[in-house]
């Protein structure tokens, strides 16, 4: 079983995340996530996986991508903004 996370912020549908490439897994440059699902335990300890939308450039929707993101970088305010 994983270990609990326990120090996850709560986040929540409609927030954005604003990720560096080395702020997630298999990153591929920087990301703007608008989550769509609360965050899940990775099987990996110390990972969430979080589900939502990508926000292009141009601010429309990209694609749904689930990225696996370190619980450190979900505690970091700075990458949150609501809505």
């Amino acid at each position: 079983m994983a270990e609990r996370t326990g120090g996850a912020p709560p986040i929540r549908a409609g927030d954005v995340l604003r990720l560096r490439e080395a702020d997630y897994r298999f990153g591929a440059g920087n990301l703007r996530l608008r989550v769509t699902a609360a965050p899940a335990e990775s099987p990996e300890p110390g990972w969430m996986t979080v589900t939502g939308m990508e926000i292009l450039w141009n601010g429309k929707p990209g694609t749904e991508r689930q990225v696996d993101i370190p619980v450190e970088v979900l505690q970091d305010p700075r990458i949150r903004s609501v809505r």
